[in-house]
């Protein structure tokens, strides 16, 4: 099972032998630096930001210069545990390429192209999956940010437009030709969103013609999923999403994590969110992190609604504290 890949100047290793390489998908609202880090410890081997419209970049908007946190950077430069991956999108390729330069200013070790997000808001504008309408112009945006940056860009990507237009082979040949150094294959068209069930046969097509690695993404739910993926299609790596905001621990393996892991792991998360976004803000964003954390844990649901409804770093403390004193006391659930 021991994996390895290549990305650019970057070798990148399993965890541990009995395990695949895991990397965090980028996501909107979730991959911020407090969570990338989590995961990095946890053992993601890759972490993706938040993606990050061109356009912002380039007109400095706040909101975007603080998505562009990438105080994380260091430690990863300097331990080896993960790596960096900034996603960028946008509608205009010059455009993309100046955002795709302040990116790698800013510390990003790998450029991730967005070509995957099927947001209606997004499509509209010709950005993300809308590229798979123009495979040539998706292709001229790979090679002009591959040129234009030192470091190595990689892309995610859909199936293609819907089930009567499947692309992918033809993107994943191309975009080594382009410049890509890896392709992440969110095994979905464009048109099934996330509805319906990724069909991992594409991956494993995609694997056999592809001469850059390929990361399988799409229905990853558990570690043992994760391990299925990379059995079946010949994955080099899998990229986790949304289970991986509900369970970090996912990139340790098959660790179940005890009560007292998970509080621990929510307090060092409120810690780092009231730093980087303030108390007010930090809180009310962890909230969905809270009901995710214990979601599904024995005697959780009546301490997990007060959680998602608290407005103050010292109320989530005071909870977490009843928890770990006398969790049966507080529990309404089985």
């Amino acid at each position: 099972m021991m994996q390895a890949i290549t990305i650019g100047p970057h070798h990148i290793t399993s965890l541990r032998p009995d395990m695949p390489i895991l990397t965090l998908a980028p996501m909107a609202g979730i991959s911020n630096w407090p969570f990338r880090l989590i995961c990095a410890k946890m053992g993601a081997r890759m972490v993706g930001v938040e993606f990050i419209n061109c356009n912002a970049i380039l007109h400095k908007n706040p909101k975007t210069l603080q998505m562009m946190n990438f105080c994380d950077a260091d430690i990863y430069e300097n331990t080896g545990m993960s790596l960096l991956a900034a996603q960028i999108y946008g509608n205009d390729i010059d455009r993309m390429v100046e955002g795709a330069r302040v990116l790698e200013e800013r510390g990003a070790q790998i450029m991730d192209i967005n070509f995957g997000c099927s947001v209606p808001k997004i499509l509209r504008s010709d950005s993300g999956a809308a590229f798979l309408k123009d495979i040539d112009r998706m292709m001229n945006a790979v090679n002009s940010v591959a040129q234009a940056v030192s470091i190595p860009v990689i892309i995610k990507t859909r199936l293609g437009w819907d089930h009567k237009n499947i692309s992918i082979l033809d993107v994943v040949k191309r975009a080594a030709d382009s410049g890509a150094h890896a392709v992440a294959v969110h095994a979905r068209t464009v048109a099934q969103k996330f509805n319906g069930r990724a069909d991992w046969s594409w991956i494993a097509r995609a694997v056999e013609v592809s001469p850059v690695p390929i990361l399988g993404n799409g229905d990853v739910f558990t570690f043992k999923d994760a391990v299925r993926m990379v059995t079946e299609t010949g994955c080099a790596g899998v990229m986790i999403a949304r289970a991986a905001r509900d369970n970090p621990y996912i990139f340790s393996g098959d660790l179940i994590p005890t009560l007292p892991e998970r509080v621990n792991l929510a307090r060092d998360h409120l810690d780092m969110m009231v730093e980087y976004k303030g108390e007010k803000i930090g809180v009310m964003e962890m909230r969905k992190f809270f009901a995710s954390y214990f979601k599904g844990f024995p005697n959780a649901s009546h301490l997990r609604n007060r959680l998602v409804q608290v407005e103050f770093v010292t109320q989530a403390q005071q909870i977490f504290d009843e928890w770990l004193v006398d969790p049966d006391r507080h529990s309404h659930d089985v």
